[in-house]
């Protein structure tokens, strides 16, 4: 006889038990950010509005995101393994002690680089992400292998070294040394 499923039990894949915010949820009922203070996170911050005089790739704004991104984190006590700055989005791969200094620096890193993008002040209007940071955890291994070689590549595509249509024929990036 097959035992009952007791139906108190979510009924979710094991990805929704890894990822949250981006556009995985939208439209759906809320629910608490995964968050594995053993194992590194893949953070994606979206910006449509970072065009321009906006880019975070800006000469004038590249160097105050990338080094208020690493102040704010050591002052929470998450590390950062890997950083990349695509001009319209962040990508961060960090280790979090634990879920409350998570959320407090998600909450600081976003608010401290829409400031800085848009000039804006506490309490002026206007949004400058596109909506909740995507985050998923990765495993160890093959998942963090891929996670790395994703970096890499936003990192050239960034640079203007790869195009698209070469990222998506499949091209393989080496990693330079001393990267991983």
């Amino acid at each position: 006889m097959r035992p009952k499923q007791l139906s108190f039990l979510p009924k979710q894949s094991v990805t929704a038990h890894r990822e949250h915010g981006g556009s995985i949820r939208g439209g759906k009922r809320k629910t608490a950010r995964a968050i594995d203070t053993k194992s590194p996170m893949h953070i994606v911050l979206r910006s449509s509005r970072a065009r321009g005089a906006l880019s975070m790739l800006h000469p004038k704004k590249r160097d105050p995101v990338d080094t208020r991104a690493h102040h704010i984190a050591r002052r929470h006590g998450v590390r950062i393994y890997r950083f990349a700055n695509v001009g319209n989005h962040l990508h961060l791969l960090v280790k979090t002690p634990t879920r409350i200094a998570f959320q407090r620096f998600l909450r600081e890193l976003t608010g401290v680089i829409a400031a800085l993008m848009t000039g804006a002040t506490k309490g002026s209007p206007g949004r400058f992400w596109d909506g909740l940071a995507y985050t998923r955890i990765v495993t160890w291994g093959r998942d963090l292998k891929n996670i790395e070689q994703y970096f890499i590549k936003n990192i050239f595509e960034a640079a203007g070294l790869l195009t698209r249509r070469a990222r998506a024929a499949g091209l393989r990036v080496i990693p330079l040394a001393g990267w991983g």
